[in-house]
């Protein structure tokens, strides 16, 4: 079945980067041989000032003492990366089957035995000073890591076509671009540390696990699909001490400050992990119904542990305790989607429900403040846009590519520990919750291509803003009212392979505005002073 509603916004992305084989060849027999590697180069520059409200957290010592780590290590001018990549895909295929190989690594010199900013204790009132957590950091400095492997065969049954796949691999249902909390966010872990550029879409950082994958063909406007996944890896996360990490709990190793400081004693705080059960599953049935302007529509049922944490702190004496790193299992997710194309313009959209999708709750246990997740019912709905202007006097094709969001909080799960410990009454939705039971967010990007600026070389110009405009979404990693970040790319296409381009990444997040409208900093406001330049070079053979 063919999804008709992409084929526009598909034919004007491979005009753009079309892809280049160094390696094409038929050894006999019925296999064929593609290979295609990328060596790349990326550089970055932080390009603001540490803010003193930011740094403070907004004056919530506690939490400042766990959130500082990544700003205090870079000043403004810093590298921030500093990386030499490389990148190969690997298809060999026999008739109608074969297998996919992907590879990757990096070093990145910017973490490369350096050490922590001599920083003061705003509780303890002393100076600390320690590397980058080595387990940790090893992720950002060197790695080479196989991502995708996995079979892949077809089989014809009657007038049907079932394609299969056994192996890691990604796979992502639903029409969500830019923002998540949708359809696909539910089906695996992805690789959050590339996502701190505005203008990156989700198929870019899905990571890849281990899964049998099916999908039939029953004719032209029907197929159904389904997939289980043997395999459970969460979402990597900036490592602490690092530029993005907001949050020293979180991260590969992660301990966190607390357990770092050189008082022995003064706090007994420990950072436990869960790890969740393997057993993932999902269907899922589209049809095209031809007769309605070719739509597609989709149906979806997924069965899923959290790839991301949830921290449940709530301290037993004083801020002696433990912090635990849960995973809530067995989300159950129910949605729907459609795409359709008018004219010039691609619309799409999709809508989910989730059963035990983790929320925060405004507790406070008698022993001091507390970090405490519960299970909720959840709705988010999105509506996402590309409309191709065309070409004009000032550029070549320009494209609008805009997205927006919302979720709400339905309803919470009667925790007995809430109830008892934290001074809540469930029944109060609004009032239980840290944050607001709605919050949405909207992004767009314009894209203006220039062909043949000069001699075998295009150039495609990309500003991009995004603003979570309403709410402060109970549900974690969504939409978090106060934070704006704009971007703008310039994007050098050059015959042969090779690729370059520059950018600039403005976080548009006002602490001052935010404290005086809401009397606190959220985690996700923690970058508002983390503007950054950036540069890159790419050659693909």
């Amino acid at each position: 079945m063919k999804r008709v509603h992409v084929t526009l916004v598909a034919a004007i992305a491979s005009a753009v980067h079309l892809p280049v084989h160094a390696l094409s060849f038929d050894p006999g027999g019925g296999v064929s041989v593609d290979l295609d590697t990328t060596l790349g180069y990326d550089a970055q520059w932080r390009m603001e000032h540490q803010d003193s409200k930011v740094l403070s957290a907004g004056g919530n010592q506690i939490v400042a003492l766990v959130t500082d780590d990544g700003n205090r290590n870079f000043d403004k001018g810093d590298m921030i990366q500093n990386r030499v990549s490389f990148g190969s895909d690997l298809d060999i295929n026999y008739g109608s089957g074969g297998v996919f190989l992907r590879a990757r690594g990096w070093y990145d010199e910017v973490y490369d035995d350096r050490a922590l900013a001599e920083q003061s204790n705003p509780i303890l009132g002393v100076g600390t000073s320690k590397p980058f957590q080595k387990d940790g950091i090893e992720l950002h400095r060197s790695e080479i890591e196989l991502l995708d492997a996995f079979l892949y065969q077809s089989i014809g049954l009657g007038e049907s076509m079932l394609d299969v796949r056994l192996g890691r691999q990604v796979v992502s249902w639903g029409e969500s671009v830019f923002l998540g909390g949708g359809i696909s966010s539910a089906q695996g872990p992805v690789d959050a540390t590339k996502a701190n550029t505005p203008s990156l879409e989700l198929k870019d950082i899905f990571l890849p696990v281990g899964q049998v994958y099916a999908s039939l063909d029953l004719n032209n406007s029907l197929s159904v699909s389904a997939y289980y996944q043997y395999e459970w890896e969460e979402t990597r996360i900036d490592s602490p001490g690092t530029y993005f990490n907001l949050l020293e709990a979180f991260g590969p190793k992660a301990a966190g400050d607390i357990v770092d400081l050189p008082v022995s004693g003064a706090f007994p705080f420990e950072v436990r992990r869960d790890k969740p059960d393997e057993g993932q599953y999902g269907v899922a049935m589209r049809y095209l119904a031809e007769s309605l302007n070719h739509t597609e529509f989709g149906l979806y049922y997924l069965n899923f542990n959290d790839f991301m944490p949830s921290i449940q702190f709530a301290p037993s004496q004083g801020l002696g305790s433990y912090a635990t790193l849960e995973h809530f299992e067995d989300v159950k997710l129910i949605g729907a989607s459609f795409g359709t194309v008018f004219g010039d313009t691609n619309v799409s959209g999709e809508v989910n429900f989730r059963n035990g999708q983790p929320v925060r709750l405004n507790g406070f246990h008698p022993d001091g403040q507390a970090f405490y997740y519960s299970e909720a019912d959840t709705l988010q709905a999105q509506v996402s846009a590309v409309h191709i202007f065309g070409s004009s006097a000032f550029w070549d094709n320009l494209v609008l590519l805009a997205e927006v969001a919302h979720n709400r909080v339905l309803d919470l799960d009667k925790d007995g520990f809430a109830q008892n410990n934290l001074d809540l009454d469930l029944s109060d939705i609004s009032s239980s919750l840290h944050g607001d039971r709605s919050a949405s967010s909207a992004i767009a990007r314009l894209s203006a291509d220039y062909f043949t600026v000069a001699s075998g070389l295009d150039l495609n110009v990309s500003l991009t803003y995004r603003d979570d405009f309403n709410g402060v979404s109970a549900v974690p990693f969504t939409f978090v009212e106060g934070t704006r970040v704009a971007g703008l790319t310039a994007d050098f296409i050059y015959t042969g392979g090779h690729s370059f381009g520059a950018g600039y990444t403005w976080f548009l997040t006002s602490p001052t505005d935010i404290l005086e409208d809401k009397g606190r900093l959220e985690l996700e406001h923690l970058n508002a002073d983390r503007d950054y330049a950036s540069l890159y070079y790419k050659y693909r053979f």
